[in-house]
């Protein structure tokens, strides 16, 4: 009688309904509570020691199904609404309902028959399942409303082989192979969605009636209409939603949720000015300026070098036999394994004795400021073991021409500063295989247009930097 007449409240859809629902979250847990309490009160009070607790319990089994009613109804109320994954949403719904009606067979048994031993048991029985059904409604809830890997996404190991649970890795999106032959929506846009957006909008959890699962649901749009207008970036009310403060409560996705980046935004927009299309070649399309650079970055060749490349953390114990040997060591950014060295500025002279203390840690070095010191015979040579190295600063050393031969197997090498070294035309020619080679300062150098000439030829988009101090 009771679950037909709270199926009959949930029946009465309207807005006073659904703002009352909107109390479910704050209200489910009082039952749980005062059930939780119930629970560990009746068998806390099988201890001599605790026994006055056992007279509580029928009270507080009251509270709790008294709470789990207003729960029950605001929860019922609430699914009214929409936006839930129907499996779900059924079992936190059922698992909910039982647990309020077995603290109604328990407060009844235990106001009545609980002096006789038999029932005694089938009361501490359907407390024990009532639990069950608690723990399950709870965990259900949270599968509803921070998705189906809520509870274990972090469960640390050994945990997590005992109990099966595998690794899931964070979804990435995967870079591109062949820009030309990718179709825009399923290579580009869908895996932005899938990353972004469906936690929200999938079958388990359609907030707003939006199913963003494939490109007819999304063309489809929702409960705030149509979600995309075809050649109207402007118009659109995804992209509308894309661009509202992060505490505006239209904001898509909602503040505390992993956000698009602004080249994703711009891709998105830039295909819904296209068209929209499920099925369009990148080739097809005007990629050009911006979108063209962003489209890139999507491919391995347009990645960044943190992005490429993976190395593991350094030996602590060498990086702090570097810093004694008289360099500055620190990351290059937090949670990122890559290094930046530097000289300390007692130190005016680097031996080969100090470059074999970096030798050690030379995978992990990626930016090498070696500026302003004097290398003493040998020293340089060692350059050739910092393959990884991105930017590299030797100004104001007594580097020569033939010392650059010790970083021309550099490919990873972006940035490099020259200035106020004798380097010459002789030195360039040890650059012209570096194809990562985008800025080289060389003022105050040896080098004349002809060999700045003859390097650009090699690398047409190289930023070379002649008439002024970095």
């Amino acid at each position: 009688m009771t679950v037909v007449f709270l199926q009959y409240l949930a029946l009465l859809s309207s807005d006073l309904t659904l703002f009352i629902g909107r109390f479910h979250p704050l209200l489910v847990h009082l039952p749980i509570g005062f059930l939780l309490m119930a629970f560990l009160m009746e068998f806390a009070g099988l201890i001599k020691r605790y026994e006055y607790l056992a007279q509580a319990v029928p009270f507080v089994l009251l509270l709790g199904f008294l709470s789990g009613i207003f729960s029950a109804v605001t929860g019922l109320f609430l699914s009214d609404g929409g936006g839930y994954g129907e499996d779900l949403l059924n079992l936190h719904k059922w698992l909910g309902i039982s647990a309020v009606l077995l603290s109604l067979a328990a407060w009844l048994l235990r106001i009545t028959l609980y002096d006789n031993p038999f029932y005694k048991r089938i009361f501490r029985v359907l407390l024990t399942f009532m639990m069950v059904a608690l723990i399950g409604a709870g965990h259900f809830g949270g599968s509803l409303t921070h998705g189906s890997d809520y509870l274990f996404r972090y469960m640390p190991e050994p945990a997590r082989s005992w109990f099966g649970v595998s690794e899931e890795e964070p979804e990435q999106i995967a870079l591109i192979e062949n820009l030309d032959s990718a179709m825009v929506y399923p290579h580009i846009i869908e895996p932005i969605f899938r990353a972004r957006c469906q936690s929200c909008h999938d079958p388990d959890r359609t907030e707003g009636n939006l199913l963003m699962t494939s490109h007819a649901h999304l063309m489809t749009g929702g409960d705030s209409g149509h979600l995309i207008e075809p050649y109207q970036k402007e118009a659109s009310e995804l992209y509308r939603r894309l661009h509202l403060p992060d505490r505006d409560k239209e904001r898509m996705p909602p503040r505390g949720r992993t956000q698009l980046t602004a080249d994703q935004i711009k891709l998105i927009g830039w295909w819904i000015e296209q068209g929209a299309q499920n099925e369009t070649l990148v080739a097809e399309l005007d990629a050009a300026g911006e979108i063209g650079d962003i489209l890139l970055s999507l491919t391995q060749s347009g990645q960044h070098f943190f992005d490429r490349i993976s190395v593991p953390y350094a030996d602590i114990q060498m990086v702090e036999a570097a810093i004694n040997r008289g360099f500055r060591i620190s990351p290059v950014a937090e949670g990122v394994a890559f290094l930046q060295v530097g000289v300390q500025q007692s130190k005016k002279e680097i031996t080969s004795g100090d470059m074999e203390f970096l030798l050690p840690i030379a995978e992990q070095i990626t930016w090498l400021n070696l500026s302003r010191v004097s290398f003493t015979e040998g020293a340089i040579s060692h350059l050739s073991g910092f393959n990884n190295v991105t930017r590299l600063y030797l100004q104001s050393t007594n580097i020569s021409d033939e010392d650059l031969a010790q970083i021309e197997a550099h490919h990873h090498l972006e940035y490099l500063n020259l200035y106020g070294t004798d380097v010459g035309d002789a030195g360039l020619a040890h650059l012209t295989s570096l194809r990562q080679l985008n800025s080289i300062y060389l003022w105050q150098t040896n080098v004349t247009g002809e060999g700045v000439s003859l390097l650009r030829e090699h690398q047409p988009g190289l930023l070379v930097y002649q008439g002024s101090a970095e």
